[in-house]
């Protein structure tokens, strides 16, 4: 098939333009369909969508201390307890001691926010011991089993086996920001 430049690009243009008519008219029925059952989430993403059907986005304030914690993962490269926070928080922060209960609590409700609600973080816990470890969520494998470096460290710097981590506990984006890992 010998065609002149002439005619590609009008056949080309053609393709182009029907393919952007075919996807808005997708868009339009996906929206209806949405909209008739009531679903308010993206079927590929599971991301929250807003009536129009774009992606939502969060409210509020952005607390500093969730910010903190997964710099100080991703700095360090290895797994952090909650104390190991706290005083790492302290310093870089300058904090006096009365304000170390203000500081402690921020610190628990951020993380309990990366874990429960955004699922970027997870804790790893020893059977017996109180103590838990932060990690980054790409540190736990399928199974639930922290990767081998971080296990060896643990076991090596703290006497710390961690158990598997239950996978069903994570939670799945539900913001088009936190689909990706900051």
């Amino acid at each position: 098939m010998n065609l002149k430049s002439k005619d590609i690009a009008a056949v080309a243009s053609y393709y182009e333009e029907e393919r952007i008519r075919l996807a808005s008219k997708l868009k339009h029925v996906d929206s209806i369909l949405r909209k008739i059952s009531g679903a308010n989430t993206d079927l590929e993403t599971g991301v929250i969508l807003t009536k129009q059907g774009e992606q939502a986005k969060k409210r509020g304030p952005k607390s500093i201390w969730g910010k903190f914690i997964l710099e100080q993962l991703k700095q360090r490269q290895q797994p952090l307890s909650y104390k190991d926070l706290m005083v790492e928080a302290m310093k870089s922060r300058s904090e006096q001691n009365p304000k170390y209960q203000n500081v402690r609590s921020s610190i628990l409700n951020s993380a309990f926010r990366l874990r429960a609600i955004q699922g970027k973080i997870a804790t790893v816990q020893q059977e017996g011991k109180k103590e838990k470890f932060i990690v980054l969520r790409s540190w736990v494998d399928d199974k639930g089993g922290l990767s081998k470096s971080h296990r060896q460290w643990l076991k090596k710097h703290r006497d710390f086996v961690a158990s598997p981590v239950d996978l069903s506990s994570l939670p799945s984006p539900k913001y088009a920001e936190d689909l990706s890992i900051d």
